[in-house]
Parts: C-alpha cells; structure tokens; sequence
C-alpha cells in the first residue's frame, strides 16, 4: 500500500497535463456540414483571404464597414456544444457575380443579406431548401429570369427585399400565401402584373412596396384590412377602376403612394386616408371637387395630373400646405397672385405665348447700378448674339462690365437648388435661384423668368431635404461653385419654361453626385424632355468618372407650343438607403435653355382648325362638282356634233 499512493499521485498528474493539453487546442464550434457550405461558397467568391472559414462561428466577423459588410452570425447552446450557422452578411462586393448552389447547404440560415452586390443570374431552386428563413435581402443585384416556384416553401419568410434586379415573369400567385410577411418591397424589376388578387391575404403587412409593373391590369382590391400597416406603396402597378366607397381598414398608415396609375372616381373617396403623413395620388384619373379637408399642414399632397379634380384652394396667409397641384383644373385665384395664375394657367391648357404673360421688370443690381426693364425695348437697343440669345447691354455705373440680360421668352438659366450667380463664360449669364423649400410635394413659380419647379416625393423612412448642399458631406473638391448645391427628389422633379417663341432650343443639365460621395451607393434616374426618353437609369457618377466630378448633358430640342417641360424622375432603380435612407431618385444642378438661331429652320405651322379643314372640303367638294359639270357640257356637245354629221350623211344623194 505504501508503494500505490505515488503511483496514484503520478497517474492523476498525468491526466491532468493530458486534459490541460487538449483544453490548449482549439475546438471545433461550427457546425462542419455548415463550415464546409460557407467554405465551399467563400471559395467561389474569392473571399477565403476574407474569412475564418474552417470554422466562421469562432470569427464571426471578417470585414464591417461603410462599403462592404462579411460576417455571420451562429446559434451556439448555452452550455457549449456546436453552433450553427442562422445569419450570413455579405454586401457591398461588386466582384460577386452569382450564387453558389453549396449556399443552400445552410438549412439553419434565418437571415440572408446579399444586397448591393453584382449577383447574376437566376435564382436557383435549391433555394427552397433554406425553410427557416424569416429575412432575404436580395436587391441591388442584376439577377434575372423568374421567380422559382420553389419560394413557396419559405412560408417563414417575414422580409423579402428583391428590388434593382431585372428580375422578370408574372408576380407569383405564390406569394399571397406567405403570410407571415411583415416587409415586402419589389420594385425597379421586369416583373408584369397583375398583382394577385388574394395579397390581401398578407394580414401581418407593416410596409410594402411594390413598383414600375408592366402587363395586365390590378385592382384596389388588392388592397386588404391591414391593421398594421404603415407604408402602402404602389406606383406604376397599372391599377385601374374605382377606389372603393367602404374603404379599407389601414388605421396606422402613414404614407401612400398610388401615383401613375389609372384610378378614377371621386377624390373625397381617399378621406379615410388622410390621417396620413404623405399621400402621393398623381397621375391618375380622379375627379370632382378638392375636398378642403386633405388640405392641411401635417400632409403632404400631390394631386397633379388628375385633370378632372376642380375645385378651389383658399389657404389661410400663414398656413403652409404642401401641394401639388399642376395639371387640374384647381382654381388657385384666391391664394396666388395674377402674374403666377397666368403661368399657371398656361400650363394647363398645354399652350401660351410670351404676349399672353405680363410683361415683368427684372432688376440689374451690380454695383449700385440702377434697375434697367429690358422687355420691350426699342428694336435698335435689343439684338441677338451669337448664341441666339435676345439681350441688351447694359453699361454698369462706374465700371467697364456688361451684363447680358435674357429675355425669357427665349432664353433662361437656373442654380438648381442654389442662390443667383453669375456663371464666368463665354457670354455672362445670370443662374436664377432656386432654393424655395418644397416639403413632401408643392411647386414654386418664377414670374420673373416665366419658369416652374415641379416636385413630389418623399422618403417613408426618412425625412430627406430636397435641397442638398456638398458643405454637408465634407466633400474635398475643386468643381465649380454651380455644381455644389442641387436640388433633389425620391421620386419626381419637373421644369416648365412658359411663353417660350416657338423653335429650336438648346437644353444643358448640369449634374455632379455631391450626396454619395463614397461607398458603393447608386444613383440612378431617367430625364425626359419635352416628353421624349433622353435618358434612362442615368447614372451621374459613372458618367462624370466619379463622386464629386462634374458632368453635363446637352440635348437640342423644338418648342411647339411654347411650353418646354423637363423632366427628371426615379424608376425604382439604384441604391436605396447609402449614405442614408432617401439618398435616390434625381439630382440635378443647374438648367439652362438657349434659343437656337438655324436659318434652315422654319417653325412648323400650327395645326389647322376643324373649320379650316372643312373650308378646305367645300372648296374640293365645288371644285369636283365643277369638274363634273365641264366634262358633261363636252360629252352632251359632242353627241350632238356626232348626231349632225350623221343626219349629213344620210340626207346626201346616192351614187
């Protein structure tokens, strides 16, 4: 017995150092069926220099920053044992281009964020196998094809972001049967309608989203009793019909955008909604009379282009109200004063000459020199430059200067979101200012130059000025002093230059990306110009060679009816929410429009009346009755010198 004891002493010393040395190893925490997934997919995606992927669970994070995020996130037990994998993060790699099918293998994935990336492609059908998937983040790629049926089996699914995609096919029937949706957002794809019938089956909506639809037909219907919902969008859904008399049960909605649709009835039917934050209701085809009651501070309005919508706005002095209501027949005599209810009134009825617009006086003020009115000079104080544009030269007390005034009805320049300057060139022009605050709609008159600024648009989730300065993003740049303010939509942003002569014109935009100034964030929108595509998904920084680089477009077009609209607007397209939620939709700098004086050029001749056309009808009808009237005197004179020769000859004696 005396010998056992240190033998039993050394036996336990022994196990211990074998213990402490397997404590010192590292053990395996991840899944391996789940690390060799995340292997497999890294490897495809020539990250593995990124990530600890032998086994991801012990380094969760790879790669957190502004532009680019890598990590996952593991459900370990608590008292230890192997962890699997339920979250996976990667964003913001351009070098990513498709979806590896060994993604798939992560069965225990809750949360799948690939957004911002250069997916291609289709989506896969193993793509069903991921059943525990509440969260799936997949836009901002370029994928393509259909939606796989195989979706219909994540009835787990509270989150499904696939928006920026060009994703293509019907909307899935599939979807109205994943109830457990909370945020929906599709917009910016391929996709064509309708919207199924039965989405009002999606009883646990908070926010969706759904946009920029092609193909058949959707109803309001669609539309169910939704008690928590906050944010209904659906532009560009081609919904069609009437808004229903019982409306819908939405008691926390907060912003609706129904804008470029085809609804119709009478207005006082959105009412129920007007508990509302933002209620964007343009371009449709509702009528009657403005109900004073959506009139109010707390909401922002747009009802433009319902042409039908009459009615009048009686807005006390010192209430703010932001709306929009272009292209009704709202009458704003009681709240805007005459000169900008002719401007007004010329945008309605979609034509006006200069003659028609009050002649205004725009005042010279550079150092100390007095006032000069410059419309209706005498003929030897007033000539075209080179550049077609009308001007006189005024002498500026005490100085050598010149300055160029422009006549409005030919030409004019604006610092988009700016204050007026002068801008050093070839020929001095004065940029008017444009920073009139336009909330979540509205639009502001210059009488002065004859010109509108049109916006609508705002962020759900964020209250994004609409005039954007670069001393905000602490840019360091050199660009001219034009391009560092801007003015800025989510979604729509128009100009109307009134009382134009008719003829051709030169457009210049001036654009410089001065809100993304870093990251992988996009911006992208289209421009139409006198209603014809320019531009579509136009992208600043790309064309520019960069943030903070300035860039300019130049198109040449003809004004008809003495109205020139430029239109600049968001198509669900580009990056939603860098550096901040509402950093999309268009930007624009500054404008100007030049005359262009072409000696070839002749102004085509306005559309002829109804009664001219019925002029020009009698004229041929008595032309061809006298026509008729002359070949029948021949014939009948011509039978009868035949008739008398005949008579002749039968009268002559026979040989």
């Amino acid at each position: 017995m005396a010998h056992s004891a240190p033998a039993f002493v050394a036996v336990s010393l022994l196990v211990l150092a074998l213990l402490s040395i397997g404590a010192a190893q590292p053990q395996q925490r991840t899944n391996v069926s789940d690390a060799a997934a995340l292997r497999a997919v890294f490897q495809q995606w020539s990250l593995e220099s990124e990530a600890a992927v032998n086994d991801p669970c012990q380094n969760p994070v790879w790669n957190e920053s502004f532009a680019r995020n890598a990590s996952v996130h593991c459900d370990c037990p608590s008292g230890g044992g192997v962890c699997r994998i339920t979250h996976l993060n990667v964003t913001g790699y351009k070098n990513i281009r498709k979806i590896p099918l060994e993604l798939f293998n992560l069965t225990e994935l809750i949360s799948l964020d690939l957004s911002n990336n250069n997916l291609n492609g289709s989506i896969p059908p193993e793509a069903g196998n991921l059943s525990k998937l509440e969260t799936w983040h997949f836009n901002n790629n370029n994928l393509s094809g259909s939606f796989p049926h195989e979706l219909s089996l994540l009835r787990n699914l509270k989150s499904l972001w696939m928006f920026d995609n060009y994703i293509e096919g019907f909307v899935p029937e599939y979807i109205q049967n994943l109830t457990n949706l909370t945020d929906l957002r599709i917009y910016g794809t391929k996709l064509q309608g309708p919207i199924p019938r039965n989405f009002s089956n999606l009883i646990n909506l908070e926010v969706l989203m759904l946009g920029d639809l092609e193909g058949s037909h959707s109803y309001f219907d669609v539309i169910g009793e939704w008690p928590n919902l906050t944010t209904l969008s659906l532009r560009k859904c081609r919904l069609t019909g009437q808004v229903p008399s019982t409306p819908r049960n939405l008691p926390k909605l907060k912003y609706l955008d129904l804008t470029s649709n085809n609804l119709s009835g009478s207005i006082r039917l959105l009412l129920p909604y007007m508990k509302s934050n933002f209620m964007y209701v343009g371009e449709n085809n509702f009528s009657e009379r403005l109900p004073p009651e959506l009139v109010q501070p707390s909401l922002s309005l747009d009802v433009s282009y319902n042409h039908f919508v009459n009615g009048s706005l009686n807005i006390p002095a010192d209430q703010k109200s932001p709306i929009n209501y272009i292209g009704t027949s709202v009458d704003a005599s009681g709240i805007v004063n005459s000169q900008s209810l002719t401007i007004l009134n010329c945008l309605r009825m979609k034509e006006c000459n200069n003659s028609s617009l009050t002649t205004m006086k725009h005042d010279i003020s550079l150092h100390g020199s007095v006032p000069i009115e410059f419309l209706g000079q005498p003929h030897d104080e007033v000539e075209f430059d080179e550049k077609g544009n009308l001007r006189m030269k005024a002498a500026v007390q005490g100085s050598n200067m010149q300055r160029t005034i422009v006549d409005p009805a030919t030409s004019f320049a604006i610092n988009c979101g700016g204050k007026q300057m002068d801008y050093p060139d070839l020929m001095p022009t004065v940029f008017s200012e444009d920073t009139t605050d336009l909330g979540g709609a509205g639009f502001h008159i210059n009488t002065t130059s004859h010109w509108v600024v049109s916006h609508v648009g705002s962020d759900p989730f964020n209250n994004s000025t609409g005039i954007v300065n670069i001393s905000d993003n602490i840019l360091e740049t050199n660009m001219p002093e034009l391009y560092k303010t801007a003015r800025a939509s989510t979604n729509s942003l128009r100009y109307y230059v009134v009382g134009l002569a008719n003829g051709k014109y030169t457009i210049q935009l001036f654009f410089a990306e001065i809100v993304i100034t870093k990251g992988l964030g996009r911006r992208l929108f289209d421009i139409d110009i006198q209603g014809q595509i320019t531009k579509k998904d136009f992208d600043i920084t790309n064309e520019a060679g960069g943030f903070g680089k300035a860039t300019n477009i130049t198109q040449d077009v003809t004004v008809y009816n003495s109205i020139l609209e430029i239109h600049l607007y968001w198509s669900g397209r580009g990056t939603c929410c860098i550096p901040y939620e509402g950093a999309y939709g268009p930007l624009v700098s500054a404008i100007t429009v030049t005359r262009s004086l072409d000696p070839k050029f002749s102004p085509p001749q306005a559309p002829r009346s109804n009664s001219g056309r019925q002029d020009e009808k009698r004229r041929g009808v008595i032309a061809g009755i006298a026509a008729l009237c002359i070949a029948a005197a021949v014939i009948s004179s011509s039978i009868v010198y035949l008739w008398w020769k005949w008579v002749s000859i039968a009268k002559r004696p026979m040989a």
